[in-house]
């Protein structure tokens, strides 16, 4: 039985994509007969306290979260511990894959990997990100310019989820045949439309108004994900709901907006049953999950003019406007006012996340290289 190493900086139940992804995969290979650990960090609060995994060892590091209680960017920072307990999951790995570059348990695993002779496999899930602060936009480059490549010209074979990553690695040098496009995925069977009554009872679960338009937005309260530009966009014709972590500013605590916190997925998807839109004014994110999930469940998506959506998918199946509060208020409310549109957008998006983001299908694609890999390790062994 193969071991695997997943190294990612979060793990649920702190909430985010990466961290679903993570489990999905964690999952998907234990259940494929892989023995899988996953090295994380320690995460625990009253709100959200961690559960233990049926068929993952999680192993969780302390650390400090001080750069996410006071500027909303999740880099946890290790306590000395990492070293040890990487260094032993490592020892008994047959294959490190380590999700993201940024964060220092990568650093840590990848080095440690190497000095054991041990295949690197990475995903990495963003290029650079845009951010107003220059210290922000300095670091990111630090890091991928020095770690980052290193770690780049290391790994047996990067695994990307858009074209945008793709196109930044190659930027980094990155021979071409060692990145593979894999096609991100989501449970279409919880992520579905509403159905008979199930948008009413939601509504009522949540708190939120039963005869009122509802436009979504899902993700952590950060600039990164746009929530302060839908917040600036509100308007007397619909109201506001957001899901997510991170601080409720002043200005939004007002009629017609919503504050829902972080959610887990069973309640996330029930709330996009209750809305009417999905809007994610995000930079830099190129087509998340989040925008896969409101798709299954049926909602019209809005979204950012991001160039790199150019001949896309996104292009063909939601709707874009500039990354503005004025741009945004009169997408909305112009797809509000088709009733037309908004139910051809919604059965578009549906058939669009059955037929390309069933995680079933996507996640094969994934332990092809797996098991590939798994077949040459064996064979590896026997010549020695």
């Amino acid at each position: 039985m193969p071991a695997v190493l997943l190294v990612s900086h979060h793990y649920p139940p702190h909430v985010g994509g990466l961290e679903l992804v993570v489990q999905r995969q964690a999952r998907g290979m234990a259940a494929h007969g892989y023995k899988v650990r996953v090295l994380t960090s320690r995460w625990d609060t009253a709100e959200n306290p961690e559960a233990p995994e049926t068929d993952v060892d999680v192993v969780r590091v302390p650390c400090s979260h001080f750069f996410e209680n006071r500027f909303f960017i999740p880099f946890p920072v290790f306590s000395l511990r990492l070293l040890r307990e990487a260094w032993r999951q490592v020892r008994q790995a047959d294959v490190v894959h380590i999700h993201d570059v940024f964060y220092m348990s990568s650093w840590v695993a990848a080095l440690l990997a190497y000095v054991a002779r041990k295949p690197i496999l990475l995903t990495q899930h963003v290029a650079m990100v845009h951010h107003s602060s220059r210290l922000v936009m300095g670091v990111q480059r630090l890091v991928y310019a020095t770690v980052g490549r290193w770690v780049f010209c290391r790994a047996r074979s990067i695994f990307v989820y858009n074209e945008n990553v793709r196109s930044f690695l190659r930027e980094q040098r990155v021979p071409a045949e060692r990145i593979q496009f894999i096609a991100n995925g989501i449970d279409t069977q919880q992520f579905c439309p509403a159905v008979a009554d199930e948008r009413q009872r939601a509504r009522e679960r949540f708190g939120l108004p039963l005869h009122r338009p509802l436009v979504l937005f899902v993700g952590r309260l950060v600039e990164k994900k746009g929530f302060q530009i839908l917040l600036e966009a509100r308007d007397a014709g619909f109201d506001l709901v957001f899901a997510g972590s991170g601080t409720i500013p002043d200005a939004g605590r007002v009629p017609g907006v919503h504050w829902l916190g972080p959610l887990g997925q069973a309640e996330v998807a029930q709330l996009y049953r209750a809305c009417d839109l999905f809007a994610l004014p995000a930079v830099g994110e190129i087509f998340t999950l989040v925008m896969q999930e409101a798709m299954a469940c049926g909602l019209p998506v809005l979204t950012t003019d991001d160039p790199a959506y150019s001949g896309s998918i996104v292009s063909d199946c939601c709707v874009v406007c500039a990354r503005d509060p004025d741009s945004y208020k009169s997408a909305i409310n112009a797809l509000l006012a088709d009733a037309g549109r908004m139910d051809a957008l919604s059965s578009r998006s549906r058939q669009v996340a059955v037929r390309r983001f069933d995680w079933r299908a996507n996640f094969r694609s994934l332990m092809d290289v797996y098991d590939d890999l798994a077949v040459r390790l064996r064979w590896q062994e026997r010549e020695a």
